[in-house]
């Protein structure tokens, strides 16, 4: 994941961050080892270096005496950073090549916002689902996804892939199949991972046989953020958190993942795994007011207020639309013209 992005002269001249800034880091301090050792070490434009969990990597554009910088996690593909970073060399020195670079307002700079999510979702932040088969994967796949909860378990043949757009950002979020008869593909599907979650059903049984999955994630993506999802809270005998994270050593948090209304808790808990701040998890806000324009409605028509209700239809569906679920957003549209209908035909 690129966690933040500058480009820097005599000064920072442009800034981004994707999720919280990181603690104890200063660009700044950096600055100076970039420009008088690594640059002059560089037999090409690009280079790199690890920082704690991070990946610091820039270019520089000698003619301008500029430098490009991004810090990203240690999960992203080196040879893919250095792609983008080309990509923004290119867009600055299209907008910016022309201009006197030290007097750019940050305003003007902010043109470069649209490259820099673009950069963003083109290196593929993977968020792996794992665990054994019917401890609920796909209904806390569903919950990030803004999906319908389905009633039965359908078994996960191989592994589903979605798009998740979390506030501003954008994720790809893996299903695995939990059977052991796919056991071979595990592995490969949980490599390169930026975030694991492993999901059990909370059962001490469960519990201790996912330890597997702890152990692959050591192995496969030792740089991942990992946490366990400890689901089916509602049943009989399910152990606590505290219990569970003594057990796989690693953060839980409690799910019901069959309760619609839990997808709110399961949005918070992705922004905390992911370090991600209130910008990005502006979304979260959304879901909210949805829910309660989703009550609104239903009093209203319960009233027979049909007209409100069409008003407020129209609005969860633009909601709907702003957080990226199209196919909810069309249900209310639709809802809305079904009630339209109703009462010209009435009239």
């Amino acid at each position: 994941m690129l966690r933040e992005a500058y480009i820097f002269k005599d000064k920072i001249l442009y800034e981004k961050h994707f999720g919280k800034v990181l603690r104890d880091f200063n660009i700044r301090s950096f600055l100076s080892d970039i420009k008088n050792y690594y640059l002059l070490k560089l037999k090409d434009e690009f280079g790199s270096f690890e920082y704690f969990n991070y990946r610091i990597s820039f270019i520089q554009e000698k003619d301008l005496s500029i430098i490009f910088i991004f810090v990203n996690e240690l999960t992203d593909v080196l040879k893919n950073i250095k792609i983008e970073l080309f990509k923004l060399r290119k867009a600055y020195l299209n907008f910016f090549s022309d201009l006197n670079n030290n007097n750019l307002d940050q305003s003007v700079l902010e043109l470069l916002n649209p490259t820099l999510d673009a950069i963003h979702r083109s290196l593929k932040t993977k968020i792996s689902l794992v665990g054994f088969s019917g401890v609920g994967k796909t209904s806390i796949k569903n919950l990030i996804c803004r999906s319908e909860i389905p009633s039965l378990h359908i078994p996960t043949i191989s592994g589903d892939i979605s798009t998740v757009k979390i506030g501003k950002l954008y994720f790809h979020l893996l299903d695995f199949a939990g059977q052991e008869n796919f056991s071979y593909l595990w592995n490969n599907f949980i490599r390169g991972s930026d975030t694991v979650f492993i999901i059990t059903n909370s059962s001490l049984e469960n519990v201790e046989k996912s330890k597997f999955f702890v152990e692959l994630v050591k192995e496969y993506a030792p740089y991942a953020r990992s946490t366990v999802i400890a689901n089916k809270q509602d049943l009989p005998g399910a152990l606590d958190v505290e219990t569970i994270e003594r057990i796989t050593g690693l953060k839980a948090y409690a799910m019901i993942a069959i309760e619609q209304k839990n997808q709110i808790r399961m949005m918070n808990i992705l922004a905390d795994v992911l370090n991600l701040n209130a910008e990005e998890i502006s979304s979260l806000q959304s879901l909210r007011e949805r829910d309660h324009l989703i009550k609104d409605a239903e009093l209203a028509l319960k009233n027979e207020d049909f007209k409100q209700a069409i008003i407020i239809f129209d609005k969860i569906a633009k909601i709907c639309f702003e957080i990226g679920d199209e196919p909810l957003g069309k249900e209310f549209y639709a809802k809305a013209e079904k009630i339209n209908q109703f009462l010209k035909c009435k009239s």
